[in-house]
């Protein structure tokens, strides 16, 4: 059991590296293009790519928030975390868990933080509600300092500097906040006439190569919610393994 331990975290801290070194390359790379000699068939997939890595530093406070990142030392799980959330949106860390605690102690309550129960209930309303909640003035005046270093940073340093940014850096952090809204929340928590009763989050039926691209396997949300503890690498594994899953 203790070497399964130490080889989840070893395999999660080398997660967690390769995915930061991955965003601050491609943060790089793709400010350092020449945004007028970009086709729109390279820029999309580079806005993907950024969009996909953007949403990894999440996931690596996400399984920060459980101490599943480094389970051995609670102060060096809890600074990588908030490291990554910082970089993220300019997130709190012990802000973000203390909400998490509450979304997995009591779900789909009016006590859940990431929950919307109102009657309108549409995807957007609760969309909107559930980003109020985290972006306050703290990490949007860090998001706003940040793109500005980075405009001042540019080589080209003039309206292309701010193209750039906002394509590169803003746009991707838009686009991950839907992909972990919809994904890791609307999907799995919303209920209607022909689920009310039901006890777990639903998980999405997909492959796990589209289970990871989706959304780093947190789509696979009623075994993450079965088990809070599994980091988000071995979800698929607890998914194949677990009779409910294979029920869903």
């Amino acid at each position: 059991m203790e070497a399964d331990l130490d080889q989840q975290q070893d395999l999660g801290l080398m997660f967690a590296v390769l995915i930061t070194m991955l965003w601050l390359i491609t943060l790089v790379g793709c400010l350092s293009l020449d945004i007028d000699s970009i086709k729109i068939a390279t820029l999309i997939p580079l806005v993907l790519l950024r969009t996909f890595v953007q949403t990894g530093l999440f996931i690596i406070g996400h399984d920060a928030m459980h101490g599943t990142l480094v389970p051995n030392s609670s102060k060096l799980n809890n600074r990588i975390g908030a490291a990554a959330l910082l970089l993220y949106a300019g997130l709190n860390f012990h802000q973000c868990k203390s909400n998490h605690v509450l979304h997995h102690l009591l779900p789909e309550t009016n006590s859940d933080p990431d929950y919307q129960s109102h009657p309108d209930h549409s995807a957007w309303r609760w969309f909107l509600e559930f980003m109020s909640r985290y972006m306050s003035f703290r990490p949007l005046t860090i998001l706003v300092i940040g793109w500005l270093i980075l405009i001042i940073l540019n080589p080209s340093r003039d309206q292309h500097a701010v193209l750039s940014v906002a394509l590169f850096s803003a746009l991707p952090l838009i686009l991950s906040s839907l992909q972990l809204f919809f994904v890791g929340t609307w999907f799995p928590h919303h209920r209607n006439k022909n689920n009310s009763n039901r006890q777990t989050p639903r998980s999405l039926t997909v492959h796990p190569l589209l289970s990871f691209a989706a959304c780093y396997h947190f789509g696979y949300h009623r075994e993450h919610h079965l088990s809070p503890s599994t980091p988000w690498f071995d979800l698929p594994r607890l998914r194949q393994r677990s009779p409910l899953s294979q029920a869903a």
